[in-house]
């Protein structure tokens, strides 16, 4: 009993001195962060352009060779070699979209023929029965660009599948000599020269090597009348076939931009019209040209009357701007074109649509500064003009955003 009261008493002396005790800091546990990644970048959304082409762009030759095969009915049976012959072919064309395309194209081919099996096995006067002629063929194309047509433009793709389809004429001649023997024999063939209407379709398909040449691989399959290769037909008109079958090269010329492909080019990136700034400079000169052409026809004499060509400036501006220097030289070529016409010479300031500076005199400036340019950049006589402000006259010809009507010109007689 003693023991107990012992351990009994020393828990209550202890358990005051553990409740104090502070348990040790611990901290709380952190969620864990997802894992960083960069943010991907949006496509920049731009506009893309087909570049305007004029009528000598984006031609084109195509040289070709490989071989001709007769699938006429006599030729089944025969080895590869008994029905094929060499041929060649030239091509010229113009691409007139990213898609479609047009190819004269002449050819010449070394076809052969071949006795029927039942005409050998009757008589042994046609030999083995083979026998060659040739054939000059001309054919117009049209030609559509599957891999354009339905992927998306991308100017680096090197691959390009092309489907055509043509119509044109074929020319037999130079049978050879035994066929005008057989004929006699009674064999149904003749020896005499055939022209035929033609058509024919195929896939071309072109791979890019250079700026300027692909290389191609072109079957075609050819059908016309069955006497093209000299046999003779029961019936006046049926179709008979053959298959090209050529390797070559298509050469693209260069475009009035210095280029040799049909591209697009970006409105927002200068770098992409490549080589061909100078050509696009030109051409928006030649624009710009044309843009003055039929403003300075506008003006005609009618005195008392304000020129349809007036100067603006921008807002507190004096100066007169490259841009409205063209319009000053329709005025000074206006005054060339007719000496019996003077100037008045109206400066204003922007009252009408804008809010400028009162105490800065902008009509005067605006006057003496456009009489100055006449005279030492387009060398008009001062006597021809006559200058006239107002700080508070409304301008005839009010105009919104940033640009104020500051100048006209009256026409008087002298």
């Amino acid at each position: 009993m003693r023991k107990f009261c012992l351990i009994l008493f020393s828990l209550l002396v202890a358990f005051p001195a553990l409740a104090q005790q502070q348990k040790k800091w611990k901290a709380p546990k952190r969620p864990k962060r997802p894992k960083w990644e960069a943010p991907k970048p949006k496509s920049v959304e731009y506009i893309d352009v087909w570049r305007p082409y004029i009528f000598s762009d984006n031609l084109f030759f195509d040289f070709q060779g490989g071989v001709t095969l007769s699938m006429a009915e006599n030729m089944s049976g025969h080895g590869l070699g008994k029905i094929c012959g060499p041929m060649g072919e030239l091509g010229v064309g113009k691409q007139f979209s990213n898609s479609w395309s047009t190819r004269l194209s002449l050819g010449y081919k070394q076809q052969k023929g071949w006795a029927s099996k039942e005409a050998l096995a009757a008589s042994t006067l046609l030999g083995d029965g083979d026998y060659s002629y040739r054939i000059v063929s001309f054919y117009v194309d049209e030609m559509l660009s599957l891999t354009r047509l339905l992927l998306p433009y991308n100017e680096q793709r090197a691959l390009d599948l092309q489907l055509f389809a043509g119509v044109g004429l074929n020319y037999s001649f130079g049978f050879d000599d035994k066929v005008d023997r057989w004929e006699r024999y009674g064999y149904p063939v003749d020896g005499k020269d055939f022209v035929n209407f033609a058509f024919r379709g195929g896939l071309q398909c072109l791979y890019k090597v250079s700026n300027t040449a692909d290389l191609t691989l072109q079957g075609t399959f050819n059908m016309l009348n069955d006497n093209y290769n000299g046999v003779k037909h029961k019936d006046k008109f049926s179709f008979d076939s053959y298959v090209d079958v050529t390797l070559g090269v298509r050469v693209h010329l260069a475009d009035h931009y210095g280029d040799s492909r049909y591209y697009k080019v970006r409105r927002w990136e200068a770098s992409s019209l490549r080589a061909s700034e100078s050509k696009v400079a030109t051409l928006l000169e030649e624009e710009k040209a044309a843009e003055y052409r039929m403003r300075e026809s506008r003006e005609a004499v009618a005195f008392g009357q304000l020129m349809k060509t007036h100067i603006s400036f921008y807002v507190d501006r004096t100066f007169v701007n490259d841009y409205q220097m063209e319009n000053l030289r329709i005025v000074a070529d206006f005054l060339k074109r007719n000496p019996q016409v003077n100037l008045i010479v109206k400066g204003y300031c922007g009252a009408s649509t804008k809010s400028e500076s009162p105490d800065m005199h902008l009509a005067e400036k605006r006057a003496r500064s456009v009489g100055r340019a006449l005279t030492r950049y387009f060398d008009v006589d001062s006597s021809r003009f006559e200058l006239w402000f107002d700080e508070d006259a409304v301008a005839p010809f009010p105009m919104e955003g940033e640009w104020i009507d500051g100048v006209v010109f009256q026409m008087v007689e002298q």
